[in-house]
């Protein structure tokens, strides 16, 4: 439901929420770090910057910062920036008209859905997303490969 933009804020700004909130970020640390593609995840950032979520500084001691209390910034917030979550939605069966007057079949269950899911991006900090450490290794690459056994031990 949010694009590829709106994820890779999110897995972006939870890893600066993680760090030291004096600390600077380059770019590319962020993007070798999370396994996002730099060019793309540098257009996120100045987006980010741009909209007073970030604060960034050039050279040698630079890069991004968080700017916002990562416990006052919802996931709706952060989303909204790129998806536009407050316009019209669009019909999950590609109808020209689907509303609650002219419903597709699938329309109530999907307007019940799209609204529980905006609700929990409104009622999500970044700071609860910054402190989840799933399975899924978030907000990293994915899982860490396991340890190896040391050198003369029966690998488990």
């Amino acid at each position: 439901m949010l694009s590829s933009s709106s994820q890779y804020a999110i897995r972006a700004l939870a890893h600066l929420a993680r760090r030291e909130r004096t600390s600077w970020a380059l770019a590319r640390q962020i993007a070798d770090e999370l396994g996002i593609p730099a060019s793309f995840l540098a257009k996120i950032l100045q987006t980010l910057t741009a909209q007073g979520v970030l604060e960034s500084q050039r050279g040698r001691r630079g890069g991004f910062r968080l700017r916002r209390d990562p416990e006052r910034l919802s996931l709706y917030e952060i989303a909204e920036l790129f998806d536009r979550l407050g316009e019209g939605r669009l019909c999950v069966l590609g109808q020209r008209v689907c509303d609650d007057d002219n419903a597709c079949p699938l329309h109530h269950t999907w307007k019940h859905s799209v609204n529980a899911f905006v609700h929990r991006l409104r009622t999500t900090t970044l700071a609860e997303v910054g402190r989840y450490e799933g399975t899924g290794g978030f907000p990293g690459r994915g899982p860490a490969a396991p340890a190896a056994a040391p050198i003369g031990e029966p690998e488990a």
